[in-house]
């Protein structure tokens, strides 16, 4: 049996019998068509959700030859919600974000920053998946180690795109697009965001890893 159709057995549900993925679809379908509705502005809301769609594109044309576990589209919706949402009220308006400077009594919002770790934190596991898939990387620190350093390419590649989107679209809105709000250092605090959840993402991995080689070695000793 080739590692494909081990994959495809292991991981594969016919779309029509997998309920879990097809609500999970359509939650974020419904939750999307919503945050559509009258965003505060609206070339702001073109130029995050392009990413957003172009992400969704990738994932389809994907599905049928590498499908990922429910458990990783999950997560993925998980994040593509918390990017629409942000979308919806620009990432520096959120009402996350007042209700944060009311509560520490701060001027800067910082939804973006929790994106930007949830990115790190929640994308790690497509990731790794993806990783010992395509890489036959199966050994854990292997997978980790790139795991790592695709997150982090692919954030630092954001914030680039991020940029020349936002200088191309429109040059008078890219500082209101890009969120600076006045911090020179942005762009490389939204970086860190995603390092820690990236690296906590590989703790929680850690953990799993071990948890399952006591609970494997206990049924092998029940065995004996």
């Amino acid at each position: 049996m080739t590692d494909k159709s081990k994959w495809l057995r292991s991981h594969l549900i016919p779309f029509k019998q997998n309920r879990l993925l097809q609500i999970t679809i359509a939650v974020l379908a419904v939750f999307w068509i919503i945050m559509a509705i009258r965003p505060s502005d609206w070339k702001i809301w073109a130029v995050e959700n392009s990413l957003l769609v172009a992400f969704v594109i990738v994932l389809i044309v994907v599905y049928r030859k590498f499908p990922l576990s429910n458990l990783s589209y999950l997560l993925i919706a998980i994040f593509l919600a918390m990017h629409a949402y942000a979308a919806h009220y620009t990432y520096q308006d959120t009402p996350i974000d007042e209700w944060l400077k009311q509560l520490f009594h701060i001027k800067r919002g910082f939804y973006d920053r929790i994106v930007h770790f949830a990115f790190g934190l929640l994308i790690a596991f497509p990731v790794r998946e993806s990783v010992q898939y395509f890489l036959k990387l199966h050994r854990k620190w292997p997978a980790y180690t790139v795991t790592f350093t695709m997150i982090m390419t692919a954030s630092g590649l954001y914030e680039l795109l991020e940029m020349w989107s936002a200088y191309l679209f429109n040059k008078k809105m890219a500082a209101k697009y890009i969120g600076l709000e006045g911090d020179p250092f942005d762009s490389q605090k939204d970086m860190t965001s995603a390092l820690a959840g990236v690296l906590i993402a590989i703790v929680l991995f850690l953990i799993l890893h071990k948890t399952l080689n006591r609970k494997n070695s206990k049924i092998g000793k029940n065995t004996d």
